[in-house]
């Protein structure tokens, strides 16, 4: 009567959700810097060069 659902390829699951995780956060940090003020965006790319 009863039967047991298994996932036969659990092992998939994982990278394909490490996947969506990087790809997610890929788009919100691309969204965000096309979004910055342009000052912002400015003071952003000389932080390296500044003391």
């Amino acid at each position: 009567m009863f039967q047991r659902v298994e996932y036969s390829e659990w092992h998939t699951l994982f990278p394909k959700i490490g996947f969506l995780l990087f790809f997610l956060a890929f788009v919100v940090i691309v969204w965000k810097a096309a979004k910055m003020k342009k000052g912002d965006r400015d003071r952003s790319s000389r932080m390296p060069l500044d003391d």
